[in-house]
């Protein structure tokens, strides 16, 4: 499994913080997308691929 690291400096988190109270989640929309883009082209062989995603899947869909 590739080593994962958190895109966000201690500094930024910090600032997030004084803003919104926590707890709060912080999404990475750059991954998020490039997932998405790989998950797309790992079915691109099938024409006729449609992807569902169950809600309950996630603690936070939103």
């Amino acid at each position: 499994m590739a080593e994962k690291s958190i895109p966000f400096s201690k500094e930024f988190i910090e600032k997030i913080i004084e803003e919104f109270p926590t707890p709060f989640h912080i999404y990475d929309e750059r991954a998020i997308r490039e997932n998405a883009r790989r998950f797309k082209k790992a079915f691109d062989w099938n024409k006729g691929f449609k992807e569902y995603f169950a809600i309950k899947a996630t603690p936070n869909p939103y």
